[in-house]
């Protein structure tokens, strides 16, 4: 399924320091780094915003797969932690914890552990994507 696109923005926020104003679809918030890594630690790092952007795909994918099953998902739950390991190929690891609500037998449960595997953003992850950096318009000032 094709969606249309819309843009992520990241803007400095001007205050120095490593903070970025982030529009995001309808939401507006901080990113930052924590104080260790010379930000203020006022919102998530960008590691987070991928961390988050997988638990909210994992989510949702398990939901809406439940849904079409007809299955009696309840609560849903996942919990993923990033962590970096210098020296490993790849050198980042995403593990995600999924809590499963519902009166749901094994089977279905063991379904749903595969289904989180076939997330939108867990395919981006493991299967890389492109990047294409372009220059727009003028220089900022100021």
């Amino acid at each position: 399924m094709d969606i249309t696109p819309r843009p992520s923005i990241a803007d400095d926020s001007g205050h120095g320091g490593l903070q970025a104003l982030i529009s995001a679809g309808p939401a507006r918030f901080v990113a930052d780094e924590p104080v260790a890594a010379g930000g203020l630690d006022l919102g998530p790092t960008p590691h987070d915003l991928v961390a988050a952007g997988l638990a909210a795909c994992t989510t949702m994918t398990l939901r809406l797969y439940a849904e079409r099953k007809t299955w009696p998902l309840g609560a849903v739950h996942v919990e993923v932690i990033h962590a970096r390991k210098a020296g490993d190929y790849p050198a980042d690891t995403f593990t995600r914890r999924i809590r499963l609500g519902g009166e749901l037998n094994e089977e279905q449960r063991q379904r749903l552990l595969e289904v989180a595997e076939m997330c939108p953003i867990h395919r981006l992850l493991t299967a890389g994507a492109r990047i294409i950096t372009e220059g727009v318009g003028e220089a900022l000032v100021g």
